[in-house]
């Protein structure tokens, strides 16, 4: 059976004594009452001094541990713990002052904590991190790539994003552009960028410094962004933080949902959290042979529909059949492999009978687009759809004609009453390749479970919505993959103008997984995975 974690109460006596804090007599109560109390304080002692440069990596932690050990057992004397390590030892291996005042009074807890404080020692690990995620990015500094191992130092991620863990189980979620300092599993220094943190509980007490504060967690999710300048704000996501300017001012307590800024000259504001701003989780890895659908679009059958191709869902094909209103049946162009689709704006357009990919399981959709130059808000919904026209239930790709929600014309994918937009200027009239990828899970959420990307680059994107996704498939007006009409769309509302696209599509894929940057650019440059 594994050791119990500590209480709420444990957690909070160490992060207090993390923050500097007069606790001494109750974390030397609760020391007296818990060895895991005592464990976790002797992991403190022995990162923090590694941090400051007093040990060298083991001959001198060894070294320290056994002089102080033999010195105990020579003396029985009542003496503070502080008193009790100073032993004749060069200096580089002596405890500050401050560690002098605040440790224990009981010499023979002394004894007790440098064995912890030795096993701890000889059962570290060399480094402090391990890259657990990669998101169109493929490296860090120094070309780290999945898996790679870090030590102390700094970190700048100039592109995408990436996923650290660290060795005492918290995780960093990096947004590029970010540069970062790890000085311990307990510490990092956020010099510019956005971060978000992950804190277990046995983490507590985990801190990170930033030109402009201290941030100190006490079991928590929060995000960190640092300008350029050195201002910075904290977004606590779950639970709690404590923050402050600096030493001189006290520490505030934040909750979920609170978050505060610090300007250069240590003045504080508080504003409610926002976390449409950070990316909070990285999609895992790809199913390595998923449920895929291809829709190539270089020839149509007699019966005015187009085959699909690929593994299939269930072994099942579904063709995309033409559904255009009176004459104005579906043309055929140059694509960019082959022959494309051409959607007029006004009427014509494609059904199949695929329900689509449901509720939060993870998918892709990727396919070239051409939007004209002449682009008009009445023709951008619509590229293709499915699912229903209720909140956070329906999934459609289009252009963005929306003002409120981004800039026109870039790519944007739309739940209902939620969306992420883009960056990238469509209306060019040229071939762009773009793939939307969401990875799924019990809380894929819009703001945070979504990539999208442009001709192989990943897309920022700004203000996104915070919304649940649950893409109904079973409801009575649950509508199946369409394209070049609105999924709105409604025969008797006549006023409604935004009803059907205007462009060309070409090499439609819907694949049961989220791709990676990797791939989509191989679907990109050779039309197959």
């Amino acid at each position: 059976m594994g050791t119990a974690p500590l209480s709420k109460q444990q957690e909070r006596l160490l992060a207090s004594y993390l923050a500097g804090e007069n606790v001494d007599d109750a974390l030397l109560d609760e020391c007296k009452r818990s060895p895991k109390v005592l464990k976790e304080l002797s992991d403190l002692i022995a990162n923090q001094r590694m941090l400051n440069g007093e040990l060298d990596p083991l001959n001198d932690k060894i070294l320290f541990a056994k002089e102080v050990i033999a010195r105990l057992d020579k003396s029985n004397q009542r003496a503070s713990l502080g008193e009790t390590l100073q032993v004749e030892l060069p200096d580089k291996v002596r405890f500050k002052a401050r560690y002098e005042r605040r440790f224990t009074r009981v010499a023979s807890i002394a004894l007790f904590l440098c064995i912890v404080v030795l096993f701890s020692i000889n059962n570290s690990q060399h480094h402090l991190a391990t890259v657990t995620k990669l998101a169109a990015t493929s490296h860090l500094s120094d070309s780290l790539g999945l898996g790679s191992k870090i030590g102390k130092g700094d970190v700048f991620l100039n592109k995408g994003y990436s996923e650290l863990t660290l060795s005492n189980g918290v995780i960093l979620v990096l947004e590029a552009p970010v540069s970062l300092r790890l000085r311990s599993s307990e510490q990092v220094i956020v010099n510019s960028g956005k971060i978000v943190a992950k804190v277990p509980p046995e983490a507590i007490g985990f801190r990170i410094d930033t030109p402009s504060a201290e941030i100190i967690d006490l079991g928590t999710e929060f995000g960190v962004a640092v300008a350029e300048n050195g201002e910075s704000q904290v977004h606590v996501l779950d639970g709690e933080i404590k923050a402050r300017a600096n030493e001189l001012n006290s520490f505030k307590v934040l909750k979920k949902d609170e978050a505060l800024s610090f300007d250069k000259h240590s003045n504080t504001l508080e504003m409610p959290s926002q976390p449409k701003r950070f990316m909070r989780v990285l999609p895992g890895h790809s199913a390595e042979k998923p449920n895929f659908l291809h829709w190539s679009f270089d020839d149509i059958a007699k019966n005015k529909q187009f085959n699909s191709s690929g593994k299939g869902f269930d072994g099942e094909q579904y063709p995309a059949v033409d559904r255009s209103q009176k004459d104005d049946s579906i043309k055929l162009s140059i694509g960019k492999f082959g022959q494309a689709v051409d959607f007029n704006g006004n009427g014509n357009w494609l059904e199949t009978s695929f329900p689509g990919i449901g509720n939060d399981h993870p998918r892709t959709v990727s396919f070239w687009v051409k939007v004209p130059r002449d682009f008009s808000i009445n023709n951008a919904y619509g590229i293709l759809s499915w699912g229903v026209q209720q909140d956070y239930a329906s999934w459609q790709i289009s252009p963005n004609p929306e003002t409120s929600n981004g800039e026109l014309g870039r790519l944007r994918i739309g739940t209902y009453n939620a969306q992420v937009v883009g960056s990238t200027d469509l209306r060019d009239d040229r071939w762009h390749h773009v793939a939307v990828v969401m990875y799924g899970g019990e809380t894929a959420d819009i703001s945070t479970h979504v990539l999208l990307y442009v001709d192989g680059e990943l897309e920022k994107t700004e203000n996104k919505s915070i919304a649940k996704i649950n893409t109904l498939l079973d409801h009575p007006k649950s509508k199946p993959l369409s394209l070049g009409r609105n999924i709105g769309f409604h025969p008797e509302a006549e006023h409604e103008t935004q009803n059907y696209f205007k462009g060309s599509v070409d090499e439609l894929f819907i694949f049961e997984a989220a791709l990676s940057q990797k791939q989509i650019r191989t679907l990109m440059q050779n039309n197959r995975l």
